[in-house]
C-alpha cells in the first residue's frame, strides 16, 4: 500500500511507514516523488520507535546509513509503547518542503535545525544538563534558542511545538517542566502538544522538544492569526499557547483532548468517544482560522488499548479508521497520558482556503 501522503503550495507532509528502516526511507523518498518533490526537499524525519525492542542508538544509524545525500535532515525519535500501523516496532513520517535550502545549523545526515524557503525546523533535542524535569526543560529551550539564532529567528517565529518528557501523568509531574518552557514565549504563542514517555530518553534524559516554524524569505516575521473557541477545554495553568495558529495560508492546530472548560476529563476511559470528541474540537479551532479546504495531517497519540490496534475494542477501530483515512496520518501509541483517564491526544494541520 503506497504511503499516505498529501502537497500543500511547497509544503509536502506524509503519514507513518512501515517496514525497517531501509524500507520506510525508500517509501518516503517514492512518495515525496509522487508530489513532485525529491529527496534533496526532506526536511524532518520523526522516528516512533518500540522502547522495549528497538535501540535508538542503533536506529539512528540504521537511518543515516539510508537517508538520500543532501543538505541536512532535522531527526526527532520517539520511544512509544506502539508504534504505527504495522508490528508496532518502528513508525517513521517525514516533512519536505519544494525548494532552495537557506540555512543549517549543524552537519551530517542530521542536524540541529535548517531553514528552506519559509519553513524553520528543529530537531527533537534534549537538555545539556541532567537535572529535574523543569531544569532540563530550561536547558533544552536554551539551546533551541541558540538553533533558531542561528537560522535567523527566534521563539516568535515558531508556530508548532513537540514536547516528549518522561514523568508520570499528572499535573504535578508536568507542572514545572511546562511552566519553564513556557518563560521562553511571548503571548500570544505558538500550539502546543506534550505527550508523556514510557522511558527515560538516552543519557538519563527526561525530555524532548521539536520546534517547527515559519518566517518570511526575507527574514521577517510573517502575520499570524490565532483560534481559541468560546468554551473550549484549558489547562489547569495559564500557559501562552493557543489552541489554532494560521499562518501563510496553513493552519496548525495543537493537541485536543477530551477536556471541559475545567481541565476534566469528559468520557473517562473511553478511547472511542474522546477520539470523536477530540476530532470535533479540531474542526472547532481550524474553523475559528477560517474556511478548512482539507486537513493536511493528524498526529494521534493515544494509550495502548487492550489487544493494541488490532484489538476488538470500538477505540482500536476508531484509530485503525484514522490510520487509513484520506489525510496521512501518525499513530503512536503510550503507557499514559497527561492526565489520569485521558486516552488520546490528536494535533492537526489543515489547508486554508486564501
Amino acid at each position: 500500500m503506497a504511503l499516505t501522503t498529501v502537497r500543500i503550495k511547497e509544503l509536502v507532509l506524509t503519514g507513518g511507514a512501515s517496514g525497517d528502516p531501509s524500507q520506510q526511507v525508500a517509501a518516503i523518498v517514492q512518495a515525496l516523488a509522487r508530489e513532485g518533490a525529491s529527496a534533496q526537499d526532506l526536511c524532518l524525519l520523526r522516528a516512533f520507535y518500540r522502547a522495549d525492542t528497538v535501540d535508538p542508538d542503533q536506529l539512528r544509524a540504521a537511518l543515516a546509513s539510508c537517508v538520500p545525500d543532501g543538505p541536512g535532515i532535522a531527526l526527532t525519535l520517539v520511544p512509544v509503547a506502539w508504534a504505527g500501523q504495522g508490528d508496532g516496532s518502528l513508525s517513521v513520517e517525514a516533512v519536505a518542503v519544494v525548494g532552495r535550502r537557506n540555512a543549517t545549523v549543524g552537519s551530517g545526515p542530521f542536524v540541529a535545525g535548517l531553514r528552506q524557503g519559509r519553513f524553520l525546523f528543529l530537531a527533537g533535542q534534549a537538555g545539556a544538563v541532567t537535572g529535574t524535569l523543569a531544569e532540563e526543560s530550561r536547558s533544552v529551550m536554551q539551546a533551541l534558542g541558540q538553533t533558531l539564532a542561528g537560522l535567523g529567528a527566534g521563539f516568535g517565529d515558531v508556530v508548532r511545538m513537540n514536547r516528549w518528557y518522561h514523568a508520570e501523568g499528572t499535573k504535578e509531574a508536568w507542572e514545572p517542566s511546562a511552566r519553564a518552557t513556557a518563560s521562553f514565549y511571548t503571548e500570544p504563542g505558538p500550539i502546543a502538544t506534550a505527550i508523556s514517555l514510557p522511558v527515560l530518553l538516552p543519557g538519563g534524559k527526561s525530555i524532548k522538544i521539536e520546534l517547527m516554524g515559519m518566517i518570511g524569505e526575507d527574514g521577517r516575521a510573517l502575520p499570524k492569526s490565532h483560534s481559541w473557541p468560546e468554551g473550549l477545554w484549558d489547562w489547569p495553568i495559564h500557559l501562552p499557547y493557543k489552541h489554532g495558529l494560521a499562518c501563510g495560508g496553513i493552519g496548525f492546530v495543537g493537541g485536543q483532548v477530551s477536556l471541559d472548560a475545567d481541565a476534566q476529563v469528559i468520557d473517562p476511559g473511553h478511547l472511542d468517544r474522546q477520539v470523536k470528541r477530540s476530532l470535533g474540537c479540531i474542526d472547532r479551532v481550524a474553523a475559528g482560522l477560517g474556511p478548512v479546504r482539507q486537513v493536511l495531517h493528524l498526529g494521534v497519540y493515544y494509550e495502548v488499548p487492550p489487544g493494541g490496534l488490532a484489538g476488538a475494542s470500538p477505540g482500536a477501530a476508531e484509530l485503525r479508521a484514522l490510520g487509513h483515512g484520506a489525510a496521512p496520518a501518525a499513530l503512536a501509541g503510550f503507557n499514559t497520558l497527561s492526565y489520569p483517564q485521558m486516552r488520546v491526544e490528536i494535533e492537526a494541520i489543515v489547508d486554508l482556503t486564501d
